[in-house]
């Protein structure tokens, strides 16, 4: 809230009127800012964002990559089919003939 300089100086002197006349009123008013400045925390990481909230993300973090590390460890290996032995040698031998050109040809 930005006050002009004439409200402002009007504050000041409404506050100075009260010290002066209730020190038990500035006392504990001094008592309440006192413990405000206390309650004061600077954040590191936002307005709003607690250690518990950040150490729960970063622990949901480690389980979803342990979850993902062992989902390809133990599943990878059952789609891929495992050898059953040595291969069958092929019984007749391949053969590849390369095309007959005609004689005359182009």
């Amino acid at each position: 809230m930005h006050l002009s300089d004439r409200e402002r100086r009007i504050l000041a002197e409404i506050e100075m009127a009260l010290r002066r006349s209730d020190r038990a009123f500035a006392r504990r008013i001094d008592a309440l800012n006192a413990a405000a400045a206390r309650r004061k925390r600077v954040y590191r990481f936002g307005p709003g964002t607690s250690r518990k909230e950040i150490a729960g993300l970063l622990a949901a973090v480690a389980v979803l990559t342990l979850l993902m590390v062992f989902l390809v460890v133990f599943t990878g290996h059952a789609s891929s089919p495992a050898p059953s032995g040595p291969s069958p040698a092929p019984s007749q031998p391949v053969t590849v003939q390369a095309p007959l050109h005609e004689a005359g040809g182009r």
